[in-house]
């Protein structure tokens, strides 16, 4: 597994997720999920798709999706190959 953190600067609630494949196919179990922390905000996302398509959260725990201010966002990739995309997180900031 690989891990992608990002401190937040203001508590904020994620909205939506897509994520883009690029480069090439993807087979296997290659997956990604957002998290708060250590705790699911996502679904498992499947990538195992061709290069260009776009795969998006089917679902968002509302219990999870406000991350507090310095809180953690995480992006966990689960590679059995070419997982390379982008992922897009959206959100607004809380007060």
């Amino acid at each position: 597994d690989n891990d992608t953190d990002v401190t937040l600067t203001h508590k904020t609630t994620v909205t939506d997720v897509i994520v883009v494949k690029t480069v090439g196919a993807g087979t296997g179990t290659n997956t990604i999920t957002v998290k708060n922390g250590t705790t699911a905000i996502t679904d498992v996302i499947d990538m195992a798709v061709s290069d260009k398509v776009i795969v998006r959260a089917s679902t968002i725990a509302d219990d999870q999706a406000s991350i507090a201010a310095s809180g953690t966002l995480r992006i966990t990739a689960v590679k059995n190959d070419d997982i390379t995309c982008i992922v897009y997180v959206y959100g607004f900031r809380v007060a």
